[in-house]
C-alpha cells in the first residue's frame, strides 16, 4: 500500500538519500535503513519528490511500515529522499544544442540560461521549442529526461546562425501537381536558424506532390510536400481477390485515392458495388477479407 508522505519544498539536506526512479520503493528503504532489510525490493511506499524537494518518512510512519511488515524495527529519526540535482553546465546545453542542429552548420552561442536544479538524465533541445526567428538571441525551451518519461523543464538563451543549401521554387508550385525538375534548384543560405525542417536533395523532391501553392522563391519544407498517391480516385484499377483456391481478377473504379498499403474503397466496374480493398502498387489493388462474396458473385453474373 502507498503511503502518504509529506513533501517538503526545501534544499535538498546533506543527509537525504539520493533516488533515481519515479517510486520510492523497499529497496531504497533498505538502503537508507539497514533495519528494514526484511522489507520486500519492491514494495511501493510513495512517490518520489519533484527535483528539488524532498520526501520524509516521519518514525511514527516508519514504524508502521515496520508493522504491517513484520519486522523489528524502532526507528527514532525522519528518513528523506531527493533527487540528485545540480546547474546544467553551459557546455552540456551546448552540447544539447549541437546534437538537434547535427549536419546544419551551426554558429552557436549561449547567452544566458535558465539557472533552475535540474535532475540527471539526456539534455533535449528540440526545434519545436525555438521560439522564433531572429538575427537576436532568442529563448530555446528544452527538457532533461529523468526516470524513464518524465521531462524536468529548462531553457537557453541563444544566438544560431546556419549556412545551408535550400531547395527553392523557380515558378509557382500547385496543389496536387508532381514537381517536375525544372521547377525547383538548390540556393545558399545563410542567416538565422528556421524552425521548418527544410528539403535539401533535389532528387528527392522531383515527383513529389505540394499540398499548397507555393510562390517562386518559396523555400520548400518537409510537410508542405508528399509523395504521389499510388492510386487517384477516379483511376481504373487492376483487382485481384483469393480465397483458398478461387482467384479473380477484374476491373474496379477507385472512390478513394491512397497510397501503397493503404484501404480504399472500390467500385465493381461491371456491377457499380462497391468494395474495400488494399492498395499493393500503381494502379493495382487486392481485395480484403470480407469483400471477396460480393466481388465473386458480381464477377459471376457478369
Amino acid at each position: 500500500m502507498i503511503l502518504a508522505l509529506l513533501v517538503a519544498s526545501v534544499m535538498q539536506p546533506a543527509a537525504c538519500h539520493t533516488i533515481t526512479t519515479d517510486r520510492i520503493v523497499g529497496k531504497d528503504l533498505i538502503a537508507a535503513v539497514p533495519a528494514f532489510a526484511g522489507l520486500p525490493p519492491d514494495l511501493p511506499l510513495g512517490y518520489s519528490p519533484s527535483p528539488g524537494q524532498v520526501r520524509i518518512f516521519h518514525p511514527a510512519e516508519l514504524r508502521r511500515i515496520a508493522a504491517a511488515n513484520h519486522l523489528d524495527a524502532n526507528p527514532t529519526d525522519d528518513v528523506c529522499f531527493a533527487w540528485q540535482v545540480s546547474v546544467p553546465t553551459k557546455d552540456k546545453i551546448l552540447a544539447a544544442v549541437k546534437k538537434t542542429l547535427a549536419g546544419r552548420n551551426a554558429d552557436i552561442e549561449i547567452v544566458d540560461q535558465s539557472m533552475a536544479e535540474a535532475p540527471e538524465g539526456e539534455i533535449v533541445f528540440p526545434i519545436s521549442g525555438l521560439t522564433g526567428i531572429s538575427e537576436e538571441a532568442l529563448i530555446w525551451r528544452g527538457y532533461v529526461t529523468y526516470a524513464g518519461d518524465r521531462r524536468f523543464n529548462i531553457w537557453a538563451r541563444v544566438r544560431i546562425r546556419v549556412r545551408e543549401t535550400h531547395i527553392v521554387a523557380t515558378e509557382p508550385l500547385l496543389p496536387g501537381v508532381a514537381i517536375t525538375s525544372d521547377q525547383v534548384k538548390t540556393a545558399p543560405y545563410d542567416g538565422p536558424l528556421l524552425r521548418d525542417k527544410l528539403l535539401t536533395d533535389l532528387s528527392a523532391v522531383v515527383g513529389m506532390i505540394p499540398h499548397r501553392v507555393i510562390p517562386a522563391g518559396g523555400v520548400l519544407i518537409e510537410t508542405d510536400i508528399d509523395k504521389p498517391r499510388d492510386v487517384e480516385r477516379g483511376d481504373t484499377v487492376e483487382v485481384i481477390a483469393e480465397s483458398g483456391l478461387a482467384r479473380i481478377e477484374a476491373q474496379g473504379i477507385a472512390e478513394e485515392a491512397g497510397r501503397r498499403g493503404a484501404v480504399i474503397t472500390v467500385k465493381n466496374a461491371t456491377s457499380g458495388k462497391t468494395f474495400r480493398a488494399r492498395v499493393d502498387d500503381k494502379g493495382k489493388v487486392t481485395v480484403v477479407p470480407g469483400s471477396f462474396v460480393g466481388l465473386a458473385v458480381e464477377e459471376h453474373k457478369s
